[in-house]
């Protein structure tokens, strides 16, 4: 192995991969640290937040395993902190907060917190983590609504504002963060765990540039950055040159925007990627728009997925990429546009871009998964002690099958990576009500030669009190597609009272009154089918049956397949006539 040079300092390779993988460490510690000093469940059960190091102009070095939705936004925000600062005025001890959407692109709840390596006088990098605040001071309890119509109802806009100097706390800065959310004293606990976090990944920073000099690690760096772009463009290079187009679109913008559209045309040129969206909806009045910085988020995670998705990223990774998004558009949201859910259709970006990619890549693209967090927000006053309570979480549900397998079943969606819902012994125990049913949703993965993951149902039922609740749930009208013959998925829902004559459905809503005893049921779509369902074997549509992913109804409508409801055995003969019967038919 020759040793890397880069400029007069050459670097052994092993000893590249020795740093390399002490950052990995060290932004993985930062992430432990996180959870394990935070407040709230939203961080240290869901794991909503990402934790990263930084090179001395912001470039990612190292970022832990957590939320691919961040994945575009984290160096964006060390940078327009670098920018709007200045090095020359920041010193050791610094601590710096940013939430701005149109800088940083996401929701106002996700907060960074920054603070610069100093090397004596010098600085050598960033520590940054990004956290879902629980509340942020929005018109709502926990900032996730569905009807606002600009920023200034969404929270506390936050850019570049100095919440510490030189290790000392800036007490009014404090104080207005203090003043200005609900549930105070979790929420300035979460960001007292920010800081921390901030504090190990100096230290370890510091570790490695002290045990192997400043100017071999940054020789490391650059080679690092080399060898993740390098790979990237090799397996860029691995699809075939051309353009590759899809359409999708949302159920609406929250507050009257029918079918915003996704436009999605992916240019494949040699070793680059051009992902352009020219085509999708203009800015919209509803809380559905995203800052650039959110948009590149989406893209990355697809460029990820589809060349190495099992390396660590660094800044390397996403150069042979480029995005373009007309400056009038959901994707690239301008003051005072809304962007409480931008998540929503991230989801959906992702899955479009897949789609478009499909045909050049047919055997690393899967069917569309349920495409959606199905976030629900329950808020209320704790009968037991009259304190104030918000219980937050992700819902998981189906993803899409591929060409050599079944999709999975209740994973969270795609752009929020390891995030998890909340164990139902920590809702029980934390909040006013019970988890009444927790089960796969039976048929609710697409139909095809590999079936497409299955939803659930989520049954909360309200004790003794009489709460709000907000929720976001999408594909309702776009629901997840399948691929090459696969059958779409039920599309995600919410029912408060299902089975009753109070049964009510609902896709979207902020603030819905709840009475006591009432039950919510939360029921995630699936995902896509890949495949003919007629060529799924016969025995495999049976273990489906036994299972209960699979109806003896739909094994019939949907796979051709007749099974007895008491033995469970297959009817062969038929079977054979309606496979015949259903084959003439398609």
């Amino acid at each position: 192995m020759k040793a890397t040079s880069i400029g007069t300092k050459k670097v052994d390779p092993i000893l590249i991969e020795v740093i390399r993988n002490g950052f990995v460490a060290a932004a993985d510690e930062m992430k432990i640290n996180l959870a394990r000093t935070a407040y709230n469940p939203i961080i240290y059960e869901v794991l909503d937040f990402s934790v990263g190091l930084f090179d001395h102009n912001g470039d990612m070095v190292s970022q832990a395993a957590g939320l691919p939705i961040f994945l575009g936004n984290l160096p964006p925000s060390v940078k327009q902190i670098i920018s709007d600062i200045g090095k020359e005025n920041m010193t050791a001890g610094d601590v710096y907060l940013i939430n701005d959407t149109y800088t940083v692109g996401t929701h106002l709840n996700d907060v960074v917190v920054c603070s610069p390596i100093f090397l004596e006088e010098n600085i050598i990098g960033f520590a940054a983590s990004r956290a879902h605040w629980l509340d942020i001071g929005a018109v709502s309890p926990g900032g996730w609504t569905t009807d606002t119509t600009e920023i200034y109802q969404e929270g506390i806009r936050l850019r570049s504002i100095q919440l510490m100097k030189s290790g000392v706390m800036n007490r009014d800065v404090y104080q207005i963060l203090r003043d200005n959310v609900r549930f105070t004293e979790s929420v300035m606990g979460d960001l007292r765990a920010q800081i921390a976090a901030s504090h190990t990944g100096e230290r370890r920073m510091l570790e490695i540039v002290k045990k192997y000099g400043l100017e071999t690690v940054q020789v490391a760096i650059q080679k690092m950055f080399l060898m993740e772009e390098k790979a990237t463009r090799a397996a860029i290079a691995a699809i075939p040159d051309g353009e590759y187009k899809a359409e999708s679109f949302m159920d609406d913008d929250g507050v009257g925007v029918k079918n915003p559209k996704v436009c999605v045309n992916v240019k494949i040129k040699g070793e680059e990627m051009i992902i352009d969206l020219t085509g999708s909806a203009e800015q919209c009045l509803g809380p559905i728009n995203c800052g650039y910085a959110a948009t590149l988020s989406g893209a990355r995670i697809a460029l990820k997925a589809v060349t190495n998705p099992l390396s660590p990223v660094n800044e390397g990774t996403f150069r042979p990429l480029t995005l373009t998004i007309p400056e009038n558009c959901m994707f690239n949201a301008k003051h005072p546009a809304p962007s409480a859910v931008y998540g929503l259709v991230l989801m959906t970006l992702c899955d479009t871009i897949f789609k478009a990619l499909a045909t050049a890549i047919p055997e690393r693209i899967p069917a569309a998964h349920y495409g959606d967090v199905c976030a629900v927000f329950i808020f209320g006053d704790d009968p037991s002690t009259g304190v104030p309570y918000l219980h937050t979480e992700a819902e998981g549900g189906g993803w899409g099958a591929n060409r050599f397998r079944d999709g999975e079943n209740v994973m969270i969606a795609i752009a929020d990576g390891d995030t998890r819902n909340v164990p139902v012994e920590i809702v029980e125990s934390k909040f006013p009500f019970r988890i009444e049913r927790y089960e796969v949703r039976q048929d609710s993965g697409g139909p095809g030669r590999f079936r497409g993951g299955l939803g659930h149902f989520r049954d909360y039922k309200i004790i003794n009190h009489d709460p709000k609740f907000t929720t976001t749930q999408e594909r309702s009208e776009c629901p997840p597609w399948g691929l090459f013959g696969g059958q779409t998925a039920l599309h995600n829902r919410v029912v408060v009272n299902p089975g009753t004559q109070k049964e009510e459905i609902i896709q979207k809503t902020t603030g819905y009154q709840l009475k006591d005893g009432d039950i919510l049921s939360v029921q995630t779509g699936g995902g896509g089918g890949y495949g003919n369902p007629l060529d799924r074997t016969v025995d495999e549509v049976r273990v489906d049956v036994i299972r209960g992913y699979v109806s003896l109804k739909a094994a019939e409508e949907c796979y051709g397949v007749i099974i007895d409801p008491i033995s469970l055995s297959v009817d062969q003969i038929a079977t054979n006539n309606k496979r015949k019967q259903l084959k003439a038919l398609s």
